[in-house]
């Protein structure tokens, strides 16, 4: 069975792009436009949490920020890699402290998703 995934991007061409590339390597891919809806989707999902969430971090309602801090608050288990153009030394050291798995800055990092997404789910 196919991993799972769901992209969070309020970005519909970047949201595009992600969804292409990670079907391109046999995910199995969901798709939300902000934060809330992708912790509702992620809530709505129990028992079977996706295997990973790609979170940007600057988006209307709910920052990947706050997205997962109520995701690790839900306890859901997916591993998260975010991926964000707005990142400085604090705010990826505030996502760490949530045990994110990957951090990465947009654009270069959009190469390395499907890589990174390999990696943590081989862990």
């Amino acid at each position: 069975m196919a991993k799972s995934v769901l992209i969070c991007d309020d970005d519909f061409g970047l949201l595009t792009v992600l969804s292409a590339i990670m079907e391109s390597d046999g995910y199995s891919v969901d798709t939300a436009r902000d934060g809330i809806e992708a912790l509702s989707k992620a809530i709505r999902s129990q028992p079977n949490y996706p295997d990973l969430i790609l979170v940007d971090h600057v988006m209307p309602g709910l920052n990947g920020l706050g997205l997962v801090r109520e995701l690790r608050a839900c306890k859901i288990p997916s591993k998260i890699i975010v991926l964000s153009g707005n990142l400085d030394e604090d705010l990826e050291a505030a996502f760490k402290l949530m045990n994110v798995g990957k951090v990465l800055a947009k654009p270069n990092g959009i190469t390395e998703v499907a890589e990174c997404a390999a990696a943590l789910l081989s862990q």
